[in-house]
């Protein structure tokens, strides 16, 4: 059998036919540039959305067998809708730093139970307090809202005609009772919404229905493909890398950098700093999210040019904060900025962009420490993904200066594609987990380095991270 995987990215969209030995074919990769503007907006309309949907189908139109189709799509995202399921706001992507006031309006209804019951934190990039702010700023949009949906419950809607949304996605608005696997009817009351403007709730490898006629005069998609449910590009990550249990962790650097955890019950823990979302109805996904990533690094390409590929062995590389974003894991402060530390006159451009690599791989340790003291589960190895990890210089830094095994799967930058191929095989009664164990079995593992030089700038790392305040 083969099914057709999307992955919705923050830089476009990608898609490939998968077999059930999870081999990809045709991948297709359709770019697009989420403009930020100086009020913190970062939006995807709509329309931009769609267009890059037919072209990325128009790829695959020659094909003749496709099982199914299913979805990966970043996380925290929303868009409003009128009576006539068509968009009233653009997409609120992740990256969309505008919140705060809707932030304050949510804590102090809940105060720091908001975490407890949701798993998530206080932090403009989560769709409730979206909703909060426009509520807060009397948007007059909101008397026309009829339905809340993500990019990616649009996109199947448009496919099949029915609406629905996984748990995972739901869990990461900030509108989801973590504990009890349903919409939480008290923030939806607090911020003016009612249950019927939300998707229901099914598994990721849940079929939502099949490609209609419309969608293939629309699309050029044939009609009648079951379409799968899928989920958020953070718990598929981990399902494409064979992260499935507490004993791998699964550590993504695309655009932004994350690490994450699937454990059997929640770790609701408000001092740790990270967030914990409901994967689906047996388990959860506990993970530190890092506004700071492969967007750094593309950052200093953009200042030094060509990166360093292998670290200096010396002992005074400054250390470098990545908070060019702000931050979420373990902070959640938008307004946090990035550092650099130890800097002396003899210091050159090639130490500086090392230093940028170091310190994006250090915060990522970092967030390994914290998930491991938290969970009191130690992962006996880490499954790297994300086009972050090109560089080897940031996989060889991280695999000095943690204790577990640091594997690089070949093709890493499709772990989330390959997890919404793995939900649609499950989606159809097939069992492709030998197919995973056989990836990470064969993924490269990055020798570990005895270098005591980088476990030191590490060191100094965390307590330079620790006292980080906004300036």
């Amino acid at each position: 059998m083969n099914v057709l995987a999307f992955d919705i990215a923050s830089g476009g969209i990608s898609a490939a036919v998968f077999n059930e030995d999870l081999v990809p074919r045709g991948l297709t990769e359709i770019p697009w540039q989420i403009p930020e503007g100086s009020d913190g907006s970062a939006v995807l309309e709509a329309p931009h959305l769609e267009k890059a949907l037919s072209q990325a189908f128009a790829a695959f139109s020659g094909l003749k067998t496709i099982d199914a189709i299913s979805f990966s799509a970043f996380m925290h995202n929303c868009t409003l809708l009128d009576a006539q399921d068509t968009p009233i706001t653009p997409i609120f992507t992740w990256m969309d730093r505008r919140g705060s006031e809707g932030i304050e309006y949510i804590r102090r209804e809940f105060g720091e139970s908001f975490h407890m019951r949701t798993g998530c934190r206080f932090h403009p990039m989560f769709p409730v307090f979206k909703i909060a702010w426009l509520r807060a700023a009397n948007d007059p949009r909101l008397v026309l809202v009829r339905r809340i949906a993500s990019a990616k419950s649009l996109i199947t809607a448009w496919l099949c005609g029915k609406w629905a949304e996984d748990h995972g996605t739901a869990s990461a608005t900030g509108l989801y009772d973590v504990n009890r696997a349903c919409w939480d009817e008290d923030l939806l009351r607090i911020v003016g919404l009612n249950r019927s403007m939300l998707p229901p709730l099914v598994e990721p490898r849940a079929i939502v229905g099949t490609t209609t006629p419309g969608a293939q005069l629309r699309y050029g998609v044939v009609s009648g493909i079951p379409v799968v449910a899928g989920s958020g590009d953070g718990f598929l990550a981990n399902i494409g890398s064979g992260c499935g249990t507490s004993d791998r962790m699964a550590v993504t650097l695309g655009t932004s950098a994350s690490v994450r955890q699937m454990l059997p019950t929640p770790v609701l823990d408000e001092a740790a700093g990270a967030f914990c979302y409901r994967a689906d109805l047996q388990s959860f996904l506990f993970g530190c999210a890092g506004s700071n990533g492969g967007n750094v690094l593309e950052w200093a390409r953009s200042v030094f040019g060509e990166l360093p590929r292998y670290s200096m062995l010396v002992p005074d590389v400054p250390v470098f904060l990545p908070l060019l974003h702000g931050e979420r894991s373990p902070d959640w402060n938008s307004r946090l900025k990035g550092s650099w530390h130890g800097i002396t006159a003899h210091h050159t451009a090639e130490h500086l962009a090392c230093a940028v690599v170091e310190g994006v791989a250090f915060n990522l340790a970092h967030y390994v420490d914290i998930l491991q003291r938290a969970s009191g589960q130690q992962a006996a190895q880490l499954i790297l993904s994300g086009n972050g990890f090109l560089n080897p210089l940031a996989a060889e830094t991280l695999a000095a200066v943690v204790d577990a095994e640091v594997r690089l799967p070949e093709k890493q930058g499709l772990a989330s594609l390959r997890g919404a191929a793995i939900c649609a095989f499950r989606a159809l009664g097939i069992d492709v987990s030998a197919a995973v164990e056989q990836l990470v079995a064969e993924a490269r593992t990055i020798s570990k380095k005895a270098d005591p030089v980088v476990r030191e700038r590490l060191q100094l790392y965390r307590q330079l991270r620790a006292k980080v305040t906004v300036r």
